[in-house]
């Protein structure tokens, strides 16, 4: 699976697609749920529940103080809902399951900014999540942030051990006993190891972190750095200063700088570190760099 890189003055690189809104006063997003086999890294494939084909879904992007609608339309064999942490609204009439084939729309205001989680609002909800129905919303402050090179980076997990043909079926009881096989960013394995994320020396890094969960706590690390600054929950409100690990709870999420002194490779990890071995790694190397043979990732 491969994700779209979008470019503007203050975004340099973006790790995830973007679900863009309308150009209308009223910022309106579509978002489709529908059941898709997915490759997931490392030869394996999941019989996922998507959001617009991909896991993660689209990065829904606003700013504070914005009209937002979203819709949802369900073109999957089970009920499936959509449920973003960002809105302030009744529950019940805007996050209720929609039936296969059917459409729901509701309107709120975005009225906190910070970087929050979407995630499917259907009974059972931890299947639908842990199926791949997540994704990251962004409401921007009115007053922005410094210019930087970011990311959307979401992690989530994968419950369900692969057969034969490499194909992973969701395992209901290990996601009831928090026990998964693998834990991912961006839906998939080892995601960005391969293709690492570009970055430059001296140059601030931002990360738009999302934890989908839905058990798991994240320890949020870069190898070979510090967080310059981590704005809890995305707020700008909320900021720590020199942090070298960051807890994101599942459900939750935080804006976190960095800047990288010399050429390299800096692998991003959920520093439970047994959870590196199950996938939760990625890498973000400078421009020009290029590793030894046999020399490791850092």
């Amino acid at each position: 699976m491969r994700y779209s890189l979008i470019g503007s003055l203050l975004i340099g690189l973006l790790a995830l697609p973007f679900q863009l809104a309308s150009a209308q006063e009223v910022k309106k997003f579509v978002i489709i749920a529908e059941e898709k086999r997915i490759d997931v890294g490392e030869g394996f494939r999941y019989d996922a529940w998507t959001y617009n084909g991909t896991v993660p879904g689209p990065v829904i992007r606003v700013h504070e103080g914005d009209d937002v609608e979203i819709t949802l339309v369900n073109k999957g064999k089970v009920a499936h809902g959509i449920d973003t942490h960002a809105a302030q609204i009744s529950p019940g009439r805007a996050f209720r399951a929609v039936d296969p084939g059917a459409s729901h729309t509701f309107r709120f205001r975005a009225e906190a900014p910070g970087v929050f989680l979407y995630h499917c609002s259907a009974p059972p909800i931890l299947n639908h999540i842990a199926n791949g129905l997540y994704g990251a919303m962004i409401v921007e402050p009115r007053k922005g942030f410094p210019p930087a090179r970011e990311f959307v980076v979401v992690q989530g997990e994968l419950y369900g051990e692969p057969d034969s043909q490499g194909l992973i079926a969701g395992d209901t009881k290990k996601m009831s006993e928090e026990r998964p096989d693998f834990v991912i960013f961006d839906g998939a394995i080892n995601r960005h190891v391969g293709e690492p994320l570009p970055i430059k020396a001296g140059e601030l890094v931002r990360v738009y972190f999302v934890n989908a969960g839905p058990n798991l706590v994240s320890s949020f690390h870069i190898i070979g750095t510090l967080l310059r600054t981590v704005y809890v929950g995305g707020n700008p409100e909320n900021r720590l200063r020199g942090v070298q690990t960051f807890e994101v709870g599942p459900g939750n999420g935080a804006i976190l700088e960095f800047m990288v002194k010399e050429p390299g490779d800096y692998p991003l990890v959920d520093h439970a570190i047994a959870r590196v071995y199950k996938g939760a790694v990625a890498l973000f190397r400078t421009e020009g760099y290029t590793p030894a043979p046999g020399g490791g990732s850092h």
